[in-house]
């Protein structure tokens, strides 16, 4: 009598702990309406086990156990919590091998004392530190892993999965795996080691992955760095300009008496001074934003000295939604870019068209530049193979999708073309 009742406890805390931690390495919260729902879930499945073992037994029930009690909690995971249904597979086979602790510790203890109720006792008191354990201290990690896109956790599904399958064919449907034949025995090694491998190769492969975009991540914020630094320069510039007109009736008063005194020399000295300053220091209007005029007055004799055909349209209004350092980051590597590539063809053969507007609420951008070397694209990003460069191309993307956004480079005939919606 006590025997068959550590049997039905056995059995009753096994079901729960697969129910439970299934539903744990997912990542369900232990609240009480979830609790009270894998409860009922694994009452019903209880009353299956019992009907079953009622109709066919203990061993026709252990045969048709996958589809009475894990295909449907599979199935009932995926339509009542709304995980992805391969997730939801990876987390109850996961907790079946994680039932495997219970079932050997429960073996040592019976090959020790040959009494079978201490098998179900064990297993049972194993199976509740286990959960407590699990629930404590594994359950959060678990959840965060199979939260990963399917693709990057089928590997981790590999070992689970074929020891469910081995286990079910070698000792449930057959007993092969008490045969003693080495091919059997030495069958999980040989899948361990190729998980093993598999899990390296896949690893390496995140790793690289995260490792650059880490490095993208730096670069990105180089450049924004270097943006800001710009727009403070501009800043500053302005600031030298406003401070040239307060201060123009005292340039005037000391350029009046040098005349005066008959210096003309020094007047036209001083007079340079002020026209260079001037020049070093103006800004261009080509709309009413003021970070706009800021960027495009700093490329203007960048571009036209160096002979190059520019043409510019701006329709903005006053106030745009972006930042300056974000309008600057894809603003400076347009017309950088542009103006790299130009540099290398002939005088007569440089052009840069910019296209500034606002249309339906949208900042759209549009650079054209004619190019010594067709440049190359690889998935609709130019490839740079010089040492330095490509990151401006990267950045403007990466801004444009911050700003939830894009941007696309292509070739139209003789010309490089940048567009950007904002």
């Amino acid at each position: 009598m006590p025997e068959n009742v550590l049997y039905i406890l056995h059995n009753a805390t096994t079901l729960l702990f697969g129910v439970f931690i299934s539903a744990a390495f997912l990542g369900i919260r232990m609240d009480r309406r979830n609790v009270l729902t894998l409860l009922c879930f694994s009452a019903a499945s209880g009353v299956l086990c019992i009907i079953s073992n009622l109709l066919w037994g203990a061993a026709g029930t252990q045969r048709i156990y996958p589809l009475i009690i894990h295909l449907p909690l599979v199935i009932f995971l995926h339509l009542y919590y709304k995980y992805r249904m391969a997730h939801c597979a990876l987390s109850v086979l996961t907790a079946y091998l994680c039932c495997q602790v219970s079932k050997w510790v429960g073996l040592v203890a019976v090959s020790l004392t040959d009494e079978k109720w201490v098998y179900y006792a064990v297993r049972t008191a194993v199976t509740a530190l286990v959960f407590y354990l699990f629930i404590r201290y594994v359950s959060d990690a678990a959840a965060q892993l199979l939260a990963k896109p399917t693709k990057d956790i089928a590997i981790l599904g590999l070992m689970p999965l074929v020891y469910y399958l081995y286990d079910y064919a070698t000792n449930v449907y057959t007993e092969l795996l008490y045969s003693g034949r080495a091919v059997i025995a030495e069958f999980l090694g040989f899948v361990l080691c190729i998980a093993y491998i598999l899990f390296l190769f896949m690893y390496f492969k995140q790793y690289e992955e995260k490792r650059e975009a880490e490095q993208r991540g730096q670069l990105m914020e180089m450049k924004r760095a270097q943006s800001e630094k710009e727009i403070a320069a501009l800043r500053r510039s302005e600031y030298t300009v406003s401070l040239l007109r307060h201060d123009m009736r005292h340039f005037l008063t000391n350029l009046s008496g040098l005349i005066e005194n008959n210096e003309t020399e020094k007047a036209l000295e001083f007079i340079g001074e002020i026209i260079s300053t001037t020049d070093r220091t103006a800004t261009r209007r080509y709309c009413k934003n003021e970070s706009i005029n800021l960027i495009l007055s700093s490329y203007a004799d960048r571009i036209t000295g160096r002979n190059i055909e520019y043409k510019c349209t701006v329709q903005v209004p006053e106030r745009l939604p972006y930042s300056d350092v974000d309008l600057t980051a894809i603003l400076s590597n347009a017309l950088e870019n542009a103006v790299h590539a130009v540099e290398k063809l002939p005088p007569e053969q440089r052009s840069i068209e910019l296209d500034l507007r606002m249309r339906e609420e949208k900042l759209l951008l549009s650079v054209k530049n004619t190019f010594a070397e067709p440049p190359e694209l690889r998935n609709g990003m130019p490839v740079s193979h010089a040492d330095g460069h490509g990151f401006g191309t990267q950045s403007i993307r990466y801004v444009a999708e911050k700003l939830h956004g894009n941007c696309q480079f292509s070739v139209e005939g003789d010309r490089f073309v940048l567009r950007v919606v904002l």
